[in-house]
């Protein structure tokens, strides 16, 4: 008797599943598991016989997820191939609905396909991936959702330290203008989670102005930096604002050397 083909819910729940699965392995540092748990899920996919936006969705999703395992795994050619295979499917997927969550999903594959890129020297194509990501970002935020705001923070963070790592500094500046000018909007609205994430915008900031000469703006741009993340680390227990501080002091003693010797 012939077994019947697996219904879509059965092929969602099961490439859920896989995905949540490659997720958890991947957050223990168990990223060579967690790419075979990726590839169950894009397997579950092609085993699909109908059609269902669902299932590409997912299979997409899975498709991002093996690329960030693999670039764990410094796999960075590996990784751009999975990215590719990703950002097709949402690609078409964007053509035809183009909603919130998979706009999010589809920005996080081209980021970290750029983020791939650069560490494979290729850095101009990384630049364009995240200048890419950077504006489906905004559009989402334009298109009335504001709660992307801080996502557009991050892309517009990841655009400039890109920049930043490759000595292109005066490219890096602008771009870390503009998320420290939507933070403090957000932060000035009533929304003082936002701090930390200013608090990192202006140490990076501050370094940006120090390599391109502008070493008075760097000086207090650093000092408002360092005064973030002295309050927040009285208030959270978190060991990175610690160690993001130390990073911050040591960057003001080389902006005040700087400002010595001028």
């Amino acid at each position: 008797m012939k077994r019947n083909e697996p219904s879509e819910s059965e092929i969602t729940e099961m490439m859920q599943s896989f995905i949540q699965d490659g997720i958890t392995l991947g957050s223990r540092g168990l990223c060579n598991d967690a790419i075979e748990a990726f590839d169950k899920a894009v397997l579950a996919c092609q085993t699909f016989k109908g059609h269902s936006e669902a299932v590409r969705m997912l299979a997409a999703y899975a498709l991002g997820n093996k690329g960030a395992a693999l670039g764990d795994l410094d796999r960075h050619a590996e990784a751009v191939a999975s990215y590719d295979a990703a950002v097709a499917i949402y690609q078409k997927l964007y053509r035809r609905f183009g909603d919130a969550a998979l706009v999010a999903d589809y920005a996080v594959s081209v980021m970290n396909k750029g983020w791939s890129l650069i560490h494979l020297g290729r850095e101009d194509e990384g630049f364009c991936c995240h200048e890419e990501a950077l504006e489906l970002r905004r559009q989402l935020a334009a298109g009335g959702h504001e709660e992307a705001l801080p996502v557009v923070v991050r892309s517009l963070y990841n655009v400039g330290e890109g920049y930043f790592q490759a000595e292109r500094f005066n490219r890096a500046v602008p771009a870390f203008d503009e998320a420290a000018d939507i933070l403090r909007a957000l932060i000035a609205a009533g929304q003082n989670e936002q701090e930390e994430d200013l608090a990192y915008v202006l140490a990076a900031r501050a370094d940006t102005l120090q390599m391109v000469g502008r070493l008075k703006e760097a000086r207090d741009t650093s000092d408002e930096a360092i005064a973030l993340f002295v309050r927040l680390a009285r208030t959270k227990d978190n060991p990175k604002l610690a160690s993001a501080l130390n990073s911050a002091l040591n960057g003001r003693k080389i902006i005040l050397r700087k400002l010595k010797n001028s």
